[in-house]
């Protein structure tokens, strides 16, 4: 092997490595508060370095650096925890990028609560930049279990499906002692014809970007809902009729980076962003 090609491998293979390494962590997480005012979360990543079951052989794997090691839950106080591969309680499970964006298997469970449970996360992480959405975008996050019946967001789902995806939070005050245990899964989509598509493909055109006050929106088919959300994944702004031609009033948000999302009768689901400025 000559010299030249030598060294170009060896760079191409630094470069590669340095791309891995340059790969922003993916942490969502689910924040518990119970009705004492106690509070506990579980956290779910992806990361370039995370193992999965048994690979590397002969496993099971628990990354312990990403949080997968176990946690006492033994000591009296409120705590939400699920089992890592080892039969330990952790608080994380970790995933590889390879994986994305299905993640299954996550089985939450408590102790030492008092209802009411507000749970919350950040909608806005399921559509963070950095995630390889060349292997499809989120379609699906949920929370399944039969207190979710009573709360039911997205009942094409399934009656006891909690839809991630279209609210930021869920206080359970009913059917309370049914909650616990319950799955979280995340996946491309539902098997319902539902899809995502990014905003990097044009499907959903912001006019004019940045906006001042008045926002038009333009997509290859009809709406009929259409939400806007902030930074923190928080609605701001919302219409059942997103197919009228009056564009959207948005003089009253503050300056910043917006996020839309819009669906289609078929159950299509489209996003994209927006700036707000004075």
């Amino acid at each position: 092997m000559n010299t030249f090609l030598r060294n170009f491998i060896c760079g191409l293979v630094l470069l590669l490595s340095g791309l891995c390494m340059a790969q922003q962590q993916w942490r969502f997480h689910l924040a518990f508060e119970d009705g004492t005012g106690a509070r506990d979360t579980i956290w779910m990543v992806y990361d370039v370095s995370a193992t999965l079951g048994t690979v590397p052989w002969p496993g099971p794997n628990v990354d312990t650096l990403l949080g997968e090691g176990p946690v006492n839950v033994n000591d009296g106080l409120f705590h939400v925890f699920r089992m890592n591969a080892v039969g330990d309680t952790t608080q994380t499970n970790a995933y590889p990028y390879s994986q994305f964006p299905n993640f299954d298997g996550t089985i939450i469970d408590a102790m030492n609560w008092v209802p009411p449970m507000t749970i919350t996360w950040d909608t806005s992480l399921f559509h963070a930049p950095y995630l390889p959405y060349v292997q499809g975008s989120f379609g699906i996050a949920t929370m399944g279990g039969l207190a979710f019946s009573a709360y039911n967001n997205h009942p094409e789902l399934g009656f006891d499906i909690y839809d991630m995806l279209i609210s930021d939070s869920i206080t359970v005050d009913f059917l309370w002692d049914y909650l616990f245990q319950f799955g979280v899964g995340f996946g491309a989509d539902d098997g319902l014809g539902i899809s995502h598509d990014t905003a990097s493909n044009q499907s959903l055109m912001l006019t004019p970007n940045p906006v001042h006050d008045d926002l038009r929106i333009r997509c290859k088919e009809p709406l009929i809902d259409l939400m806007v959300m902030d930074q923190l994944g928080r609605r701001v702004l919302s219409t059942q009729d997103p197919a009228a031609p009056t564009p959207v009033d948005v003089r009253l948000l503050r300056p910043g980076l917006y996020h839309v999302r819009a669906v289609a009768p078929n159950h299509h689901v489209y996003h994209g962003t927006f700036e707000k400025v004075d």
